[in-house]
């Protein structure tokens, strides 16, 4: 009897799952089948849900990450930015420290070179009065003029260069005139004679030519 029952049963269940209500002209759903229609609506509809909520989640995070990102690229340009100031300033450093150190080398130089000229116009007045012994052979004279030939090399190797203006116009900032003269056929202003040679090291000016002008009474 059980038995007969469970099998009527299943037929019943299975007639209303299909539409049916077991008299075979009922058409209403049974209220188990639509609830449970019901159901796997609402569970659809929460698995949708859920995805357009995680899909927001993202964007936000997306937004969140790119506006970091913005940030970082800020923090990185300026970094950058501050990178080629500082580097500017230092080769701007290098450049004025390297500038301000040849410049005191050049003035070191030339106050060493301007206590050397009495020592190299002692040598040229040697020189000069040593050219009448013996023709220029006397083995001293000729030792004194190599001492002063190797003198000079240094100094030209230093780019220390001879002021020597003769027959040229007379140049306030390099000469000093000591003497005048009034010589025919030579122009006013016109170096006669050096009477003492003036130097120079690149652009200072160690000690200034001495020299006689031509000047017309």
């Amino acid at each position: 009897m059980d038995r007969e029952k469970n099998k009527k049963k299943v037929k019943k269940d299975f007639k209303n799952i299909n539409g049916g209500s077991g008299n075979g002209g009922d058409n209403e759903e049974p209220e188990k089948f639509a609830k449970a229609k019901k159901g796997v609506g609402k569970g659809i509809y929460k698995k949708e849900l859920e995805k357009e909520i995680e899909a927001e989640e993202l964007l936000e995070e997306v937004e969140l990450l790119r506006k970091e990102l913005d940030e970082y690229k800020k923090i990185e340009d300026e970094y950058i930015d501050r990178t080629k100031r500082l580097h500017a300033d230092y080769d701007n450093y290098r450049k004025r420290t390297f500038r301000e150190q040849s410049e005191y080398i050049k003035r070191a130089n030339k106050d060493l070179i301007e206590k050397l000229l009495p020592v190299i116009d002692s040598f040229e007045k040697a020189l000069e009065i040593g050219k009448g012994l013996k023709s220029g052979k006397d083995e001293f004279f000729i030792g004194v003029n190599m001492i002063y030939k190797k003198l000079m090399d240094i100094l030209k190797n230093e780019n220390v260069k001879v002021i020597d203006p003769k027959g040229k116009e007379f140049d306030p900032q390099l000469c000093e005139a000591a003497t005048t003269e009034d010589v025919e056929d030579v122009g006013e202003g016109i170096i006669l004679e050096v009477l003492r040679k003036g130097y120079t090291i690149d652009d200072f000016l160690i000690r200034p030519a001495v020299v006689k002008v031509c000047k017309k009474s």
